[in-house]
């Protein structure tokens, strides 16, 4: 009978076994999870700033058409919060132009940096496109 009996007790594990066990996993979850946070934040920003130069770019690429050249020039694009995007002095043939070459209506920014701001995206008069900023630029419509 105490060879049925040893038999019997060897089977799964001990309370302690488990214990012990849960409690690394805690650790590791405790050391790894701001690293993956942050990679995911890392992961936001690197998606926005390209998204940011994907419109730059098309600005610049819609500044070379002489169609919509004098409609940029001295102006600025929007993106709201929602993601929708906009010319401040409305032309509504070079802002279609613009999302056409842009390849969407919409650009969601998800990152802390640009999440639920108003991003501003300025023409000079000269035609040179700054970096995004979430300050309003003052432009005047004469180039």
């Amino acid at each position: 009978m105490k060879k049925t009996q040893k038999k019997l007790g060897n089977k799964g594990f001990s309370l302690v076994e488990l214990i012990v066990v849960i409690a690394i996993m805690a650790v590791l979850v405790g050391v790894l999870a701001p690293t993956l946070i942050k990679n995911v934040e890392k992961s936001r920003k690197s998606k926005d700033d390209q998204n940011l130069d994907t419109v730059r770019g098309s600005i610049t690429t819609v500044l070379a058409d002489e169609t919509y050249h004098n409609a940029l020039v001295s102006n600025y694009v929007k993106i709201d919060k929602d993601g929708n995007i906009t010319l401040k002095n409305a032309n509504d043939k070079a802002l279609t132009e613009l999302k056409d070459t842009i390849g969407k209506n919409t650009v969601k920014l998800t990152s802390n940096d640009w999440k639920d701001k108003d991003v501003y995206i300025a023409i000079d008069a000269n035609g040179k496109v700054s970096d995004a900023t979430t300050t309003e630029p003052t432009t005047t419509n004469t180039p």
